[in-house]
C-alpha cells in the first residue's frame, strides 16, 4: 500500500484532508474530516463515522460502528507498516505528478484529485448546475472519481473533453457563482 496526503484545508469544526493510496495497482481516494471526537471518512462516494484513539505511541483503537479495529504502527526508513489483523501493509509518500493550482474549490475552480483518463463529461460551457451536480466523471485503475459541483453556478469552461488524459492538479472545470 503506497499513500500521499494531497491536501489539507481548514475549515469550521476542523481540518479536511484528502488521500490518494494505491494498494494492488489500483488508486483510491479518501477524504477524512474531524468533527468533535469522531473522524468522517469519505470514500467510494460513502461516508463512515469513525472514532479513533491512541492507545500509546504507534498503537490505535478504531471504532466503525460495532466493529472495533486495533492496529500497531512502525516506522522504517522511508516509510511507515501498518500492522492490522494479522496483515501488514506498506505506506509510503507517492510522488505526485502534475501541478496544482493555488486556487480552492469555493472560487469554481476544480482540481483534479488523481492523475488518470477522463470517461465522462457530464456539462458544457453555459450550463447551469447545482450544487453536488457531478460534472466529470475521471478513471484511474478501475476507480471513478466524481467531479461535483461545489456551489450553485453557471459552467463558464470545460477544460477536458471524453478520453483526454488529465494530471493530478489540473483544472477540470470552471464555474461561476451564483
Amino acid at each position: 500500500m503506497e499513500t500521499c496526503w494531497t491536501l489539507a484545508s481548514r475549515r469550521k469544526g476542523g481540518v479536511k484532508v484528502f488521500i490518494n493510496y494505491e494498494h494492488e495497482n489500483n488508486v483510491y481516494n479518501v477524504t477524512i474530516e474531524r468533527k468533535d471526537k469522531h473522524y468522517f471518512i469519505t470514500y467510494d462516494n460513502t461516508e463512515y463515522k469513525v472514532k479513533a484513539e491512541e492507545l500509546k505511541p504507534g498503537q490505535l483503537k478504531i471504532e466503525i460502528g460495532d466493529r472495533v479495529i486495533k492496529s500497531i504502527i512502525t516506522e522504517g526508513d522511508k516509510e511507515k507498516y501498518v500492522f492490522v489483523d494479522g496483515e501488514v501493509f506498506k505506506v509510503k509518500p507517492v510522488e505526485l505528478t502534475g501541478t496544482r493550482k493555488a486556487k480552492k474549490k469555493e472560487d469554481g475552480n476544480l482540481n483534479s484529485p488523481i492523475s488518470g483518463r477522463v470517461v465522462s463529461v457530464k456539462v458544457k460551457k453555459g450550463d447551469k448546475v447545482k450544487k453536488d451536480d457531478v460534472l466529470m466523471v475521471i478513471e484511474a485503475m478501475k476507480m471513478e472519481y466524481l467531479i461535483r459541483a461545489p456551489f450553485d453556478g453557471k459552467v463558464e469552461k470545460v477544460n477536458f473533453k471524453e478520453k483526454d488524459q488529465i494530471e493530478i492538479g489540473q483544472n477540470t472545470v470552471e464555474i461561476k457563482k451564483k
